[in-house]
């Protein structure tokens, strides 16, 4: 627009001094030869400017893919060789600083097979066309790079300098920071970790942050659920303050109970969602998840002796009057991380310490990570608490997207399993998916598990008994190659429905204390039915 606006006014200057000549009969007339050449020269220069692929606009509608118009010149034609590049930018021009998050790429016309536009046209046919690029990990809140670019073929050099390449759209991102149960009465605005990590949210760059506070009502056992509604309604009030056209993200941080709160808070969105909050990225992170309710398994351990008993009997009989809802990821999470620790009571000279209650039931589809502190020697509240490590070593980090936590996350899956039919399962297969809700069968005399880790870490598959999720032995261990990817075969296993979970260690924290992180990951149920043999892993489980 700029380049058009000086080229006109250029033309108009160089028509005020027209070049003047004399006719036989004495007659003035102007004469324009070298300004038409001028001018033909400057629409030359002028169409040169813009580029094969014009770029329209972009958006998203569910911040796992973004949709595109843009437009071909006829001159360029079918020939053309179309790519896209996805970038997350802390403004909206693009320059080597920005950060690729997909690209999507397609061959001319005769040198390959030419995906279509949403109208079913060749996506690099001359003319405007509009595409969806999906990205497989989304758009997850990013507070210091809060622009989303796409750029049409990001590998020329002009792409740094001609905005005709580049459309971007803003996102904006929400925090939300809810404590759990029985905290100080005398904290009428919620724990001191909640308010600092609040603080420490805005310092990173999210554009608003909710300290969730029912301390009033902490205290009064069943009183955590009904909380959901009034914080869902809290996050739609904030949410309302942003463009009505833009996609706004929301992450929500609960410890022990405030899982309780944040699950049933999402679950009241998704009633009433905006199409703000629908386009934006929901990020679910659970801090120690405690429901007060003595059938969620994982539950506490506790000192020896009367002291320990009587701790005991009084968190049994809070847990039996307050009887909560358990913590589960609901189906609406995009991502979803839990902190959790199992450590003895003894930590800290404690007499009772909570457990995190996992794996957490998850219905969203998607991968949750999980990260165990136990071995940081973290229990469940006070200054040694997960809340407090939360703070202090990741709260810090969001604005950038926590790169540590990024690079510890683990992935597997159980190679072999594959779905059968119900009716043509073995008896044993039968019994466990009546049982299980599952008809997953691992076929061949092994199992193999692979996935990806922290370039280098330590990688054990534990396998127990489905029916049994306390008992847990140690299949095998690997070590991730300088990729992160790491594949373990366990020896021949025992007919029986079999549970598995994989951890890691990476050696590149064992010099950084208070970081001693163990990436866990469940790897789900699987059958094994075949002939039993000689030292075979584990034992057969109950329910044959």
């Amino acid at each position: 627009m700029r380049t058009g606006r000086l080229l006109r006014s250029l033309l108009r200057l160089l028509r005020s001094y027209r070049c003047v000549r004399v006719t036989r009969r004495g007659r003035r007339s102007a004469s324009l030869p070298f300004l038409q050449v001028l001018e033909a020269r400057l629409v030359q220069s002028a169409s040169s400017l813009t580029p094969p692929v014009l770029m329209l606009s972009a958006t998203t509608t569910n911040s796992m893919s973004v949709t595109i118009d843009y437009q071909i010149n006829q001159t360029a034609g079918s020939s053309l060789p179309l790519q896209f590049g996805v970038y997350r930018s802390s403004d909206s021009q693009f320059d080597t600083g920005d950060r690729l998050v997909g690209t999507w790429t397609a061959s001319a016309q005769g040198q390959g097979i030419v995906p279509s536009d949403a109208s079913g046209l060749p996506a690099t046919a001359p003319g405007t066309h509009q595409l969806t690029i999906p990205l497989p990990g989304g758009l997850p809140p990013d507070p210091q790079k809060p622009y989303v670019l796409v750029v049409a073929d990001p590998s020329l050099s002009s792409a740094a300098t001609n905005p005709q390449q580049t459309v971007s759209f803003r996102t904006y991102v929400i925090g939300v920071v809810t404590h759990g149960a029985l905290v100080n009465p005398s904290w009428k605005h919620g724990p001191p970790w909640e308010l600092q990590t609040a603080t420490i949210l805005k310092q990173q760059g999210y554009d608003a942050v909710i300290p969730f506070n029912w301390a009033s009502q902490s205290s009064n056992p069943g009183h955590a659920a009904m909380q959901g509604p009034r914080l869902a309604r809290q996050i739609l009030a904030t949410a309302s303050q942003f463009p009505t056209s833009a996609p706004v993200d929301l992450q929500l941080i609960g410890h022990s109970e405030g899982a309780v709160v944040n699950t049933q808070a999402i679950v009241a969105l998704e009633k009433s969602i905006t199409p703000q909050l629908k386009a934006g990225f929901l990020e679910d992170t659970l801090l120690d998840p405690h429901a007060a309710n003595n059938n969620v398994p994982s539950q506490a351990s506790a000192a020896s002796g009367l002291i320990g008993a009587l701790a005991r009997v009084l968190v049994t009989s809070y847990q039996a009057r307050a009887n909560d809802p358990p913590v589960f990821i609901p189906a609406g999470v995009d991502a979803a991380q839990v902190f959790y620790q199992h450590s003895p009571a003894s930590s800290h000279q404690g007499i009772y310490n909570l457990w995190g209650q996992v794996p957490v039931p998850n219905l969203s589809g998607n991968t949750v990570a999980y990260y165990n502190l136990t071995a940081a020697e973290v229990i469940h509240a006070g200054d040694y608490g997960v809340s407090q490590w939360y703070r202090n070593f990741v709260a810090p980090t969001l604005g950038d997207q926590a790169p540590l936590i990024q690079m510890l996350q683990l992935r597997g899956q159980i190679d072999q399993a594959v779905v059968i039919p119900l009716a043509s399962a073995g008896a044993l297969a039968q019994r466990r998916a009546r049982a299980w809700g599952q008809v997953d069968a691992v076929q061949g005399p092994q199992t193999t598990f692979s996935g990806t880790a922290a370039p280098g870490s330590k990688v054990r598959v534990y396998l127990g008994p489905a029916a049994n999720p306390s008992e847990i032995t140690l299949a095998g261990q690997t070590t991730a190659d300088t990729a992160g990817a790491w594949t373990l075969t366990t020896r021949p296993l025992h007919d029986g429905c079999y549970r598995a979970v994989a951890m890691a260690f990476s050696r590149a924290l064992q010099t950084r204390p208070g970081l001693t992180i163990v990436p866990m990951v469940p790897l789900g149920r699987f059958t094994y039915e075949g002939e039993d043999p000689p030292h075979a892993l584990a034992p057969t489980d109950g329910g044959r």
